[in-house]
């Protein structure tokens, strides 16, 4: 009887141990957490900085016109910071509002993006990218013809695989790439699949592609 007790002792200690560990895994450590709140904290501030600069008038005409496009509009920060990986030089650089000829282009993009949301493929997630100015993109050595420069294209990132496992991650690639397969070439669907949960999306013409910004990196042409 005690040799029972003993085991069924050392068999709940393992379950907590291994749960612990597994929770501990998942989730960011608070180093991490404090971070990237410090992180988040510093763009809002240099995003108000920049904000404060620019014409009043002209930041509200382009939130206005992106909105009256879509059920629920992005934030105007996300709508006007780039805040993919660069480096710290070109952090000036990130903020900026496109020409005018230009608004309108993205809107498809970010239609089909709401879209998707819209369906649950995803439930959260948030802008990185939309318009990226030639200041920016020769900074970051970014692609001569990137259709962010023309306000063509939407890089965001899907919040809720990441903050539970793996196998939802791998999941939720499955059922874009399949999305794009189906439906890419109605909509002239150009998908980019980073990992991590980060993608890209625009509407100038069916293509996919990876990691490396090649066709040959894109999962979605994996078997």
């Amino acid at each position: 009887m005690i040799k029972k007790r003993k085991y069924v002792y050392v068999c709940r200690n393992l379950l907590f141990f291994s749960a612990v560990f597994i929770l501990s895994a998942c989730k960011p450590s608070g180093h991490q957490q404090t971070q990237q709140n410090k992180s988040n904290t510093q763009l809002q501030q240099q995003f108000q900085q920049w904000k404060a600069k620019q014409d009043p008038k002209l930041l509200a005409d382009y939130y206005q016109f992106m909105s009256q496009y879509l059920k629920n509009p992005p934030s105007l920060m996300e709508l006007t910071t780039t805040r993919n990986s660069m480096p710290e030089r070109c952090y000036s650089k990130r903020f900026a509002i496109p020409p005018r000829r230009y608004w309108k282009n993205v809107v498809s993009s970010l239609q089909l993006v709401e879209k998707l949301n819209r369906n649950e493929y995803f439930k959260r997630y948030t802008i990185t990218a939309v318009y990226r100015s030639p200041e920016l993109n020769k900074c970051i050595n970014g692609a001569e013809k990137s259709k962010h420069l023309y306000h063509y294209a939407v890089d965001f990132h899907v919040l809720d695989p990441k903050e539970t496992v793996e196998s939802d991650r791998n999941l939720l690639v499955k059922k874009m790439c399949q999305f794009w397969k189906v439906e890419g070439k109605h909509f002239k669907m150009g998908l980019g699949v980073y990992g991590n949960n980060r993608y890209h999306i625009d509407t100038q013409a069916y293509r996919t592609w990876g990691k490396d910004f090649k066709s040959t990196s894109s999962v979605c042409l994996k078997n």
